[in-house]
């Protein structure tokens, strides 16, 4: 599902993550150069478990700071379908860092990861 450049917000992101929440086909979700945000990462979370046949993520550039990188990366890091993910563009602080590098030793699927 291709949404990259659509100026879509945390607000539009409440109808999408209801729509393909629990969905059996969705393997591509490319939502990089929109303004989802803190809040956007964190419905991003909440929606990964649940979307079992998700391979690529792409929240790049999208003004995602560290409460929300925090919560994306601890589902990240217990989600064992995903090989592909870009967070790059976002800023990426101390606390941010930290938790890509929590990810990363708990994740075993990911084969790409763009900051």
């Amino acid at each position: 599902l291709q949404l990259s450049f659509n100026n879509i917000t945390c607000k539009g992101l409440d109808s999408l993550t209801n729509a393909i929440w629990g969905s059996r086909t969705l393997r591509e979700l490319l939502l990089d150069n929109n303004e989802i945000g803190d809040r956007g990462g964190q419905q991003i979370a909440n929606i990964l478990p649940h979307v079992k046949t998700l391979q690529v993520l792409d929240v790049g550039f999208n003004m995602i700071k560290s409460n929300g990188m925090r919560t994306l990366m601890k589902v990240v890091a217990e989600t064992q379908h995903l090989t592909s993910l870009s967070v790059s563009g976002n800023p990426i602080d101390t606390g941010a860092a930290k938790a890509v590098a929590f990810a990363l030793a708990y994740n075993k699927s990911l084969k790409r990861l763009f900051l």
